[in-house]
């Protein structure tokens, strides 16, 4: 029912009889402040007020600046003197202000079980959840809107009905794959990068069951082989072979005045500046760069590293076992001495790998080929490689943080985990797998990006999960303003930047911007220990914004009061939600 307050009704007067209802009011304001506002409002706005009288179907409401207002039902409803109520402006035209009253005006189980009493339903703890949420939602709570939405959360009796009725509010459709995801993010339980680390984990162990195995799933996460690193490993073993022969014919003939020493050397130099050319030019400027500089031991990064450096991915023992495995692969010495060095990033030491089976399993016959075969196995089976692979892996499924800023790349990261997933999906299927723990983690990876594309359909929200300080790290980005009038390039932008950080903890980035390019950034923090560093670097952001042609200004607060990005989505305005009184108030 709704409160209809005419213009020509709005009441200034500031003497009231209820003087209890004042003691908010810490000095006496114009009395017609407020009151007069009213009729100004916008759609939307929202004020309370106490019910200081009530004669029939038109009541007083005293506002908390004294004021007051008269206001009339449209239809009767329990209501009693001393009641505050809260009200939003639904219409506001024709010199006549429409009021509704809010949720928030109805705590207390009696208004759920009467609205399950008169739907006949019983009243039990899903019941009241579903009712409850209803009224959060802005729903309509008579008897036919009850049966039907008990009805549709009775097909989903694993989900929490407060999960079903913000799906049917937010108008995403119900299955049972988007429900699963729903509770998966009300719960605050969809990083990504929470997960990656153990899906990862699980195909590097497949891998290892089978070189078939192997080749199909790195396949799907890294492509196919290098083209420069095969003929990088090709050139060498041909140099190594002309090594051997040169060694052979100057020991024979010892008439060019060269040493043997010195011919192995220059071969191995050879052979040494060829596999650094075929380096990767951005790992090769890091590596050099980072010769003289302090250099991290694995044991510092956990069990999900993720790195482009052997040195921060391996001790010097498994780096050594590494390179001897390759060398039974037929890899030469020249080359696993560059893995010994630290002189290879992690991706090329993985397309050296399958450069040299695949080559061993073309070039060699008979008894070589099968000692070859178990050779493969034998690396294939060990923790060096399993590691380098689970690496590699979350290389794939991780946002470099350079990328976030272009929105093409980010999209793209998207759709290659889509696919990538769905493929890995077929592999795992074909053998045997599709059952398993491993299938189910890496099909809701598949299901998280595909529901988030969803919600990006109702407002802006995209997860990061990023590869930083060589470890996965989650960042959610969620955009408050509504995409159609994002999209007309009118209001302000509001958005959320959330970070969870191994070293700086939780923090929570408040953007917003105005048509005229301000911009306002408010950091705040979980970690009362990193306040002042933040602080102390903000005019530096400032700068660097306003560079851009920006006016920027930076804040920072402590919070310990720990809020999801999800709860925000999908909880934002809560107790601000229209409420339909319908039958069972009327009869009350």
């Amino acid at each position: 029912m709704n409160i209809r307050v005419s213009n020509s009704l709005l009441n200034n007067n500031s003497q009231v009889a209820d003087t209890s209802t004042t003691q908010q009011a810490q000095t006496l304001r114009p009395a017609s402040s407020l009151a007069s506002q009213i009729s100004d409002m916008n759609v939307g706005d929202v004020f309370t007020g106490k019910i200081t009288d009530l004669n029939g179907q038109t009541l007083q409401l005293l506002l908390s600046d004294k004021s007051q207002i008269s206001a009339k039902l449209s239809a009767m409803m329990k209501l009693n003197i001393g009641q505050t109520m809260s009200f939003e402006v639904t219409q506001n035209s024709g010199g006549r202000v429409q009021l509704t009253p809010l949720y928030a005006n109805l705590t207390g189980e009696n208004q759920v079980a009467k609205a399950l009493g008169e739907a006949g339903l019983p009243y039990d703890a899903r019941t009241s959840e579903m009712v409850k949420s209803m009224m959060e939602q802005g729903m309509k709570i008579d008897a036919d809107s009850l049966l039907s939405m008990a009805r549709t959360v009775n097909n989903y009796p694993d989900a929490a009905p407060a999960s079903i009725v913000n799906m049917k509010a937010l108008n995403i459709p119900l299955n049972p794959d988007n429900v699963q995801q729903f509770e998966i993010y009300r719960n605050n339980a969809h990083q990504i990068a929470e997960h990656v680390g153990g899906i990862a984990e699980g195909f590097a162990e497949v891998a290892s069951e089978s070189p078939t195995v192997n080749n199909m799933l790195l396949q799907v996460f890294t492509g196919g082989e290098d083209p420069e690193i095969a003929n990088m490993l090709t050139q060498a073993k041909q140099l190594a072979a002309s090594g051997e022969s040169v060694v052979s014919a100057e020991a024979g003939a010892g008439a060019e005045g060269a040493t043997v020493e010195e011919a192995v050397a220059a071969e191995n130099a050879e052979a040494a500046q060829l596999a650094e050319g075929a380096l990767n030019p951005d790992v090769k400027d890091t590596l050099s760069s980072d010769q003289s500089g302090m250099k991290q031991s694995p044991s510092i990064y956990g069990e999900n590293t993720v790195t482009e450096s052997l040195e921060e991915l391996y001790t010097p023992e498994e780096r050594e076992a590494l390179a001897s495995d390759l060398e039974k692969l037929g890899v030469p010495k020249q080359l696993t001495d560059n893995i010994r060095n630290n002189e290879m990033s992690t991706r090329d030491v993985l397309n050296l790998t399958k450069s040299a089976i695949s080559q061993g399993n073309t070039e060699l016959t008979g008894e070589a080929l099968q000692q070859f075969g178990e050779n493969v196995k034998h690396m294939l089976k060990t923790p060096e490689y399993g590691k380098l692979v689970k690496n590699e892996i979350m290389n794939e499924l991780l946002l470099k943080p350079e990328n976030v800023a272009d929105k093409e790349k980010v999209q793209e990261y998207f759709q290659k985990v889509v696919r990538d997933t769905a493929h890995a999906a077929e592999v795992l299927q074909s053998t045997g797998r599709g059952e398993t723990t491993l299938a189910t983690a890496n099909q809701n990876l598949h299901d998280n990006i595909d529901f988030m594309n969803q919600m990006n359909q109702l407002f802006t929200y995209v997860q990061l999960p990023l590869k930083m300080a060589s470890e996965a790290q989650h960042g959610d980005l969620y955009v408050y303003t509504n995409k159609k009038k994002l999209a007309q390039g009118d209001g302000n932008v509001s958005a959320l930047l959330h970070l969870d950080m191994t070293n700086l903890g939780t923090m929570d980035i408040h953007v917003s911007m105005n048509p005229e390019g301000v911009v306002n950034t408010h950091f705040i923090l979980q970690n009362e220990g990193i306040l002042d560093f933040v602080a102390e670097h903000l005019p530096e952001l400032d700068e660097r914004i306003n560079r851009r042609g920006y006016h920027m200004h930076s804040d920072v607060s402590l919070n310990a009061e720990k809020k999801t990005v999800p709860e925000i989505m999908f909880d934002k305005g809560k107790n601000t939600k229209l409420i339909q009184f319908t039958s069972f108030d009327a009869k009350a």
